[in-house]
């Protein structure tokens, strides 16, 4: 590392033209030593790991056995884990590890700088950001991490998980944890709060020194991840905690919606469209129409599901609801014609088929396939005005027997943001959806607009995972796994005090309208 010139170092470098040799050596007065009034500057300090940032396979340690994995090194792990503990003794560096383990595993200097490369590819790999904490930070803010890291790879890591603050970076290998970089960071800085993960080194130790500060435990996995991390479903964990962890809001309505999503509905539907390409591969039906609204943020996820499974079929947005197919114009009609091929399957949230099945039966259609996550028994108050002809052949993931799941909060966590649709014009062969107005306020289609943004979030995140632990679930496990998941939506009462007066006025609009008491 280079050091910085003394004064009159500095001073020759300044004197004299461009090519002109230094002069003597010029002294200048030195002002009287006085003590440094201005006042300190007022900050917050982080921790970095499991704090701003985490890793995607969850527990550190697993990091050995990627970078193992891809060595083809099956002892890698434990040695990498031994080599650290024998020289944590002593302030140490990611060289002294791999100094250490090329001692254990005979390697040369050649093959432990690759390991050590590998390593740190892994971890920039890995790494994702902890949106909620990272939205904390300002600019000059300061990171303080105990880490075997460098500042370097530290700031890459940070730079990747989209760091946008011009904050400091401190890293010291046991400063937080032994405490002495309290004392110091007081001395030039004052410390508003700090937040970190560790109980002893980011919560004990600065309350030691009368530093405010605050825990974070957002980073590990939540109830519904640790629960498919313990039926093997890791990488699905993984996925869901990693969906949870990027995303944020401020509004905690919002924030709310969000975490229902990414911890309950996306692995809902993921299950759910596994069962749909298997169910559309046994009967050889390639044209997936996905009712609106409830489907518009499966329907992408589908698509995802079906390339992954080597299924090639045409997924289409179906414009429909209850009132366009009891009550269906000319237009209408003719769409619906269209659209209602030999090669299709409808596909809808959850339904009870009164509506679809009375629609078949004026198209004169019979044997109609029809895929619900959620078959509901049929309606009494439906019954009375029309009976349910048996015009479809329904499938479902969750039986309408099913106790312990309610359809609401299923319907609440897949909202569209657009109005109910009421009809359809055809423009040439082009269909125009006609939709109601939407009398949801603007406040409730944010949160709508939230938790959909966190769906195609968790779509995206897809890419990073194969998921072959998902795919690989035989159809009973996929029904289970479902239903336990839908069991506890069903208890996600937060989602009922967001919508539940929106939904009920629609709901008593629509059944007035159909002319249902």
């Amino acid at each position: 590392m280079n050091t910085a010139p003394n004064s009159n170092q500095f001073n020759s470098y300044l004197i004299g033209a461009p090519n002109a040799q230094p002069g003597p050596a010029q002294t200048f007065p030195t002002p009287a030593a006085t003590r440094d009034t201005r006042p300190l500057p007022s900050v917050r300090t982080f921790d970095v790991f499991d704090t701003l940032i985490a890793r995607r396979c969850v527990e550190p340690a697993h990091v050995f056995e990627i970078v193992g994995k891809h060595a083809g090194l099956s002892s890698f792990a434990v040695a990498r884990k031994q080599a650290e503990a024998k020289v944590a003794q002593h302030p140490y560096n990611l060289d002294m590890i791999y100094d250490e383990l090329a001692v254990a595993l005979h390697l040369d200097p050649l093959q432990a700088s690759a390991l050590k490369a590998l390593e740190i590819d892994v971890e920039l790999e890995q790494v994702i950001p902890i949106a909620e904490n990272m939205a904390r930070l300002r600019h000059g803010d300061v990171l303080i991490s105990d880490m075997y890291l460098g500042p370097d790879i530290i700031r890459r890591l940070l730079d990747k998980a989209g760091l946008d603050k011009k904050v400091s970076l401190v890293v010291t290998s046991d400063g937080k944890r032994s405490g002495a970089i309290w004392p110091q960071a007081q001395a030039n800085l004052a410390i508003e709060e700090h937040l970190g993960d560790n109980a002893h080194s980011d919560v004990e130790m600065p309350r030691r020194f009368n530093i405010p500060n605050r825990h974070t435990t957002i980073f590990g996995l939540n109830p519904v991840e640790s629960v498919l991390m313990q039926i093997g479903l890791r990488q699905l964990a993984e996925l869901c905690r990693e969906t949870r962890l990027s995303t944020w809001a401020t509004d905690p309505r919002s924030r709310t919606a969000q975490v229902v999503q990414a911890s309950l509905n996306f692995p809902i539907m993921l299950l759910a469209s596994v069962a749909l390409a298997r169910l559309a591969a046994r009967l050889d039906k390639r044209s997936i129409l996905f009712s609106s609204r409830d489907c518009d943020s499966w329907m992408p996820l589908f698509e995802k599901v079906s390339q992954r499974l080597g299924f090639t079929c045409q997924a289409t947005y179906f414009y429909t609801s209850r009132l366009a197919k009891m009550q269906p114009s000319a237009s209408y009609t003719a769409y619906a014609k269209r659209l209602f091929s030999d090669d299709a399957v409808i596909v809808d949230l959850c339904g009870t088929g009164w509506s679809l099945a009375n629609f078949a039966a004026r198209l004169g259609l019979r044997n109609l396939p029809v895929f619900f996550l959620h078959k509901l028994p049929t309606a009494p108050a439906y019954e009375a005005m029309a009976a349910t002809p048996q015009t479809c052949q329904f499938h479902t993931v969750i039986s309408p027997t099913e106790t312990g799941v309610e359809n609401t909060v299923l319907e609440m966590s897949n909202y569209a943001t657009h109005g109910m649709v009421e009809d359809v014009r055809m423009l040439q062969d082009f269909a125009i959806p006609v939709f109601a107005k939407d009398s949801r306020p603007a406040e409730t289609l944010a949160i709508v607009q939230a938790q959909q943004d966190c769906f195609a979030t968790a779509i995206r995140l897809m890419e990073k995972y194969d998921l072959h632990d998902v795919f690989a679930l035989d159809d009973a496990s996929l029904v289970a796994v479902s239903t336990a998941l839908y069991g506890m939506l069903t208890q996600q009462t937060e989602l009922r005090s967001i919508y539940g007066s929106s939904h009920t006025a629609e709901e008593t609009d629509v059944r007035r309208a159909l002319g249902c008491a």
